[in-house]
């Protein structure tokens, strides 16, 4: 007879709710399970002692289902205690974890008991890869193994110290996560690093130079005399970002006497670094020599100096091999009369002239301003002039004089599409006040032109009412960048998301976005279904709107989007998404990211969103895009395509291709973009459009700061 029958109805509830997952779970873990019969399931324990402890746990882990054994993992690792981490470290070494979502499940679970020597054994296995089942492309593996050697790394502890520093001895990928995860937290004592056996590599040294530790200094002075020579290469260029300038001798020393590649560009970045009056000189002759032009290239971009505009100049008559607009940038970055009066040339140029005007926009001093004022005066070159004046103005804050005057003759062109859609962006940015009439133009070229200035003049509302009722698909596509401010979606009707989403294209991730910031127990679905979709574009928009749900549970579905989510982007959406929030269950997340995050970005916008502040989605910035896409080489015009700009804060904002092949914005954040083409298929009347969106040759793109 039970004498407490009031006790056993108040443990049944808990015990039960400790047996099954959240409600936002199963959606998630659904693509990861296997079907078995039912019946299968093993049978529900009768005792408190069963449901909540360890036996319980070690029935979890031999469940068929998977979402059961990650829930045994998981109360493993809750539990911490020694019979516990030995069951589950067992349960590991016997490939439990045969996929690589379980293992990251374990590698979260045994992360807080990092300081203990058995748990350690098993993060480096996890870490090294051992006992993983995973194909060669399964993109969560990279994830899997980062996360484990973060969380030896996070420890401090002098044995997961050691176990890193001996994987920094032998070069590869598992070096590379242990230099990631040491770079993250770094070691109190660095002798663990230094003494481990075997040769010095290059991710050790360059760790240490990164590390900023003036004790990694006499390590690596030794390093630079006797290591291989790639390692006493970047060990100089190490010490010499320590504030170590005797390298500079040394430098000078490698460049008049060693035939080595690695040691003559190490000592070119020397006295770059030193800005010493012979390192462009140095850079100058990387670039005549053709096994080191790349170094020397990119040296040029990051240590810009007028003396190189001479070289740099050869290498475009006629283009040696190497990426044109990558060394008309360098000679714009160099600055200075000579690279202005060069770029001004290349206007000229069909193959070059879009990238040379970029250049010239971006170019510092006077002298630039004055060569695009008389490029203005030019009608072979005042388009691209007044294009590159526009990004000029708004990016370096100098304006060119005559720069309104010809947009407006641009604007009035009745031949020349071309003319028409420069003129109207360019007033768009500079006079936002056009924007509306410009908007509302019959002109289809000119609203186009116009709705790419639509995000940065802050007229998303007026672009989005008129997609609401706009049956063009050009035009369409070019205002559905009023999808990117809550305001401006908000005029558009629920219907015409739905459809947007379904057809794909330009515009499907932000109404994905706007759909998911309506989310409803109606919208739910269609929320889930984006979220497990195979495009992370759109599942990290779908979590970016479900910052705005006003459902509670919403918080729910970001967790188990986290933690299952392979793309960084997807996971920084849902950091981002969450900072926004109010709900307290978002900090367990938020910790998670900040502390074994895969991703340096992710972990620390989540530091970020702990601290108290608000990520925003977009934040305009002295930032510019320019890309040109050129004409199609089988018709020789134009295609009908969009670039969609995946901003660092997440935000995809579609930029319509002009007439002439360019797609240009203004006001961006500074940072990292990706770039998607997305060619629209025009269809006859009375049939629904289709889109074919993909990669821009894979390209990573960079908005230009403020010079």
């Amino acid at each position: 007879m039970n004498r407490f029958p009031l006790l056993g109805l108040l443990l049944a509830p808990v015990a039960v709710a400790l047996t099954f997952p959240t409600h936002a779970q199963p959606a998630r873990y659904s693509q990861v399970q296997s079907a078995p019969d039912p019946s299968a399931r093993p049978p529900r324990a009768t005792t408190l002692k069963a449901r909540t402890g360890t036996t319980r746990a070690q029935a979890l882990l031999g469940s068929p289902y998977a979402a059961d054994r990650m829930r045994g993992i998981e109360r493993l690792g809750s539990f911490g205690s020694p019979p516990a981490l030995e069951l589950l470290v067992k349960w590991l070494d016997g490939g439990g974890a045969n996929d690589s979502q379980m293992r990251l499940v374990a590698v979260r679970a045994l992360a807080p008991h990092a300081r203990q020597a058995s748990v350690q054994q098993a993060l480096v296995r996890i870490m090294t890869g051992v006992g993983s089942t995973a194909s060669k492309g399964d993109p969560m593996e990279p994830m899997v193994r980062s996360s484990a050697a973060l969380a030896l790394a996070r420890s401090r502890e002098a044995g997961a110290v050691r176990l890193l520093a001996k994987a920094l001895r032998q070069e590869g990928p598992t070096a590379e996560v242990a230099a990631a995860a040491l770079r993250a937290y770094p070691p109190v004592d660095l002798t663990p690093l230094i003494d481990a056996r075997g040769a010095p590599t290059r991710s050790l040294v360059t760790l240490l130079g990164q590390l900023g530790d003036q004790r990694g200094f006499h390590p690596l002075r030794a390093f630079v005399r006797w290591a291989q020579p790639d390692v006493r290469a970047e060990a100089a260029v190490a010490l010499t970002e320590l504030g170590d300038l005797e390298t500079v001798e040394l430098a000078r020393h490698w460049l008049k006497h060693e035939k080595s590649v690695p040691l003559r560009v190490a000592a070119t970045r020397i006295l770059a670094i030193a800005r010493t009056a012979d390192a462009p000189t140095a850079v100058a002759r990387l670039l005549t020599e053709p096994e080191t032009q790349a170094a020397g290239l990119e040296l040029a971009v990051s240590s810009p100096h007028p003396k190189l505009v001479p070289t740099l100049a050869k290498l475009l008559d006629p283009p040696q091999g190497t990426d044109a607009a990558l060394v008309l940038g360098a000679i714009g970055r160099a600055g200075g009369s000579q690279a202005a009066r060069l770029l001004a040339r290349q206007l000229t140029r069909p193959e070059l002239a879009k990238a040379a005007a970029y250049a010239l926009a971006l170019s510092a001093g006077d002298a630039a301003t004055e060569q695009l004022e008389l490029a203005l005066r030019s009608a072979k070159t005042r388009r691209l002039a007044a294009l590159a004046s526009v990004v000029r103005e708004r990016a370096l804050g100098a304006e060119v004089a005559g720069t309104r005057d010809t947009l407006g003759a641009l604007l009035t062109s009745r031949g020349d599409a071309a003319d028409r859609s420069a003129g109207a962006w360019g007033l768009a940015v500079l006079e936002p006040s056009r924007l509306g009439s410009m908007l509302a133009s019959k002109d289809p070229v000119v609203v186009r032109a116009a709705a790419r200035a639509a995000l940065a003049a802050g007229a998303t509302t007026i672009a989005a009412t008129r997609l609401a009722h706009e049956s063009d698909v050009d035009v369409r596509t070019a205002l559905c960048i009023g999808l990117a401010t809550l305001e401006g979606a908000d005029q558009v009707p629920t219907q015409t998301l739905l459809e947007m989403v379904e057809q794909g294209g330009a515009c499907a991730p932000l109404a994905a976005r706007a759909l998911a910031a309506r989310d409803s127990e109606e919208l739910r679905p269609r929320v889930e279904a984006v979220l497990a979709g195979s495009d992370a574009l759109f599942r990290a928009h779908a979590a970016l709107g479900l910052a705005h749900s006003p459902l509670p549970n919403a918080v729910g579905l970001l967790d188990s989007t986290y933690r299952l989510d392979a793309d960084p982007s997807v996971r920084h959406a849902v950091v981002v998404a969450l900072s926004q929030r109010s709900e307290p269950t978002r900090v367990r997340t938020l910790r998670l990211a900040a502390s074994l995050d895969a991703d340096i970005d992710v972990r620390e916008a989540a530091r970020i969103a702990l601290a108290g502040q608000r990520l925003a989605e977009f934040v305009s910035g002295p930032g510019s895009f320019w890309l040109d896409v050129g004409p199609d080489l089988q018709s020789g015009t134009t295609p009908r395509a969009t670039a969609l700009l995946e901003l660092p804060t997440g935000l995809a904002i579609p930029l319509p291709v002009g007439p002439d092949g360019l797609a240009i914005a203004v006001g961006l954040p500074v940072g990292q973009v990706r770039v998607r083409m997305v060619v629209e298929q025009k269809p006859p009347r009375g049939i629904r459009p289709a889109a074919r969106m993909g990669k821009q040759h894979g390209r990573t793109e960079k908005t230009q700061p403020h010079q």
